[in-house]
């Protein structure tokens, strides 16, 4: 009887405001989950590739202003969510179109499922190498989806204010700590940081889209956690102090002394702190929740096509992220995942000058949107082979332009032009309806 009532709990037909708090996420709330979930140990890996290329100075530099620039961005989505009272969805309709809300959805379901499985078999990943621990990588996918599902199950006033205000944040800020003091004590500065930088691959472009890429990869599930704060000011102003100093911290830590054991091996980075199986209880407190936060804003986006599938989906969307990474190496999503993030950095630098002037055309969006995605594609066109084919072909056969522009061409990162090109070219095209309305 107990099962069944559960299983009807969770599949029964339900609204929105049933899975929301009674009580708003504050300020310190706000600060305290964006704070955990840019606690991720897959912040060292982009951090530990800006060196030997860049001179220490210029590493921790990047890693410190791409990370709060990420985190400004991420924080003016979170204040216009609270501002209008509009989760993800409801935030890119208004910018869009309320037609395109389906496709809002639709899109908004596959990145929280990519970036979820990615997470997730991350998380696998660095527990079946960790020294202590035993069994294959499917098993751990499959505990540590289970994890997840129970915590995106949660209303997320209990999400954020038990799991992670009484837990996990403590033990990611434990963890940096342990890692800055014994990378202190153990390495100091290494020698190899001594040197101006030897040059290549990340210029120091590259290395802010690298680092601001962290945060940055929130913007669809920002709002989702916003949109119920009592005022924008809170809602900005505690993501922006926990993405942007956590973010900041993992990075500096990734510069540093992450690569003295193999910048692309977090669990041999793992496997070399004081902390034995410990280890565990660091995935399940940092990873787990970023699997969590994706699969809640997954359920989300679901509800734009119908509430009777708002529960359920949540469900699924968990379990096939599960089954995904158990039955396949889904680590290899990571480009296409970084290639949906600069899809929408674009789109919300639009739906933020959307919000300022409400009044133009929903068609202008759409065109200031694809000019942003072809900006960042001409700068940085990724690792994904069919995308780097179709911008080469408009950029390199169509235009004869050179191609990328990125490297020693220009010194600008791809996110900053994609974001100004965006928000720059809609207000152009949104003055003349402005003005008319004003007059």
């Amino acid at each position: 009887m107990a099962t069944r009532e559960a299983v009807r709990g969770v599949f029964a037909p339900s609204r929105p405001s049933e899975l929301t708090v009674e009580r708003p996420l504050r300020m310190r709330d706000q600060a305290l989950l964006w704070g955990a979930l840019s606690m991720s140990l897959l912040v060292f890996v982009p951090a530990a590739y800006l060196v030997p290329a860049l001179s220490l100075r210029d590493a921790i530099a990047i890693a410190i202003g791409g990370s709060f620039a990420g985190a400004a961005l991420l924080a003016a989505v979170a204040a216009a969510a609270a501002a209008r009272r509009r989760n993800t969805v409801g935030l890119l309709s208004s910018a869009l179109g309320v037609p395109a809300g389906t496709l809002v959805a639709a899109l908004l379901v596959v990145r929280h499922l990519i970036w979820a499985v990615f997470t997730l078999a991350f998380a696998a990943n660095v527990a079946a190498h960790v020294p202590g621990l035993v069994g294959p990588r499917a098993i751990w996918a499959i505990a540590l989806g289970a994890v997840a599902l129970a915590l995106a199950l949660l209303p997320p006033r209990t999400f954020v204010q038990r799991w992670i205000g009484w837990f996990a944040f403590w033990v990611g800020l434990l963890l940096i700590v342990l890692v800055t003091l014994t990378g202190i004590a153990t390495y100091g500065i290494p020698m190899l940081h001594d040197a101006d930088g030897l040059g290549g691959w990340p210029t120091r472009a590259q290395g802010f889209d690298l680092i601001a890429a962290m945060p940055l990869l929130w913007l669809p599930v920002v709002a989702d956690y916003a949109y119920d704060t009592p005022s924008a000011r809170d809602a900005g102003v505690g993501v922006f102090a926990g993405a942007g100093v956590m973010t900041a911290w993992y990075a500096v830590v990734g510069v540093l002394w992450v690569f003295t054991v193999n910048a692309r091996d977090v669990a041999g980075f793992m496997s070399a702190l004081p902390i034995g199986a410990g280890g565990l209880l660091v995935v399940v407190a940092l990873q787990s929740n970023a699997v969590a936060a994706n699969v809640y804003a997954a359920s989300q986006a679901a509800g734009r096509f119908g509430y009777r599938w708002f529960r359920p989906a949540l469900v699924c969307t968990g379990v096939i992220a599960g089954v995904i990474v158990a039955a396949t190496d889904a680590l290899g999503v990571e480009d296409l995942a970084l290639l949906l993030a600069a899809v929408l950095v674009p789109l919300f630098a639009v739906a933020l000058v959307r919000a300022l002037m409400a009044t133009a055309p929903t068609s202008a969006a759409w065109v200031a949107w694809a000019a942003g995605i072809l900006a960042y594609g001409w700068i940085d066109p990724g690792g994904v082979t069919a995308w780097r084919v179709v911008m080469r072909f408009i950029f390199s056969t169509v235009l004869h332009a050179p191609f990328p522009l990125g490297g020693e061409l220009t010194p600008i990162p791809a996110t900053v032009v994609s974001a100004v090109v965006a928000a720059g070219l809609y207000a152009v095209l949104a003055a003349p309806a402005a003005v008319r309305r004003r007059g």
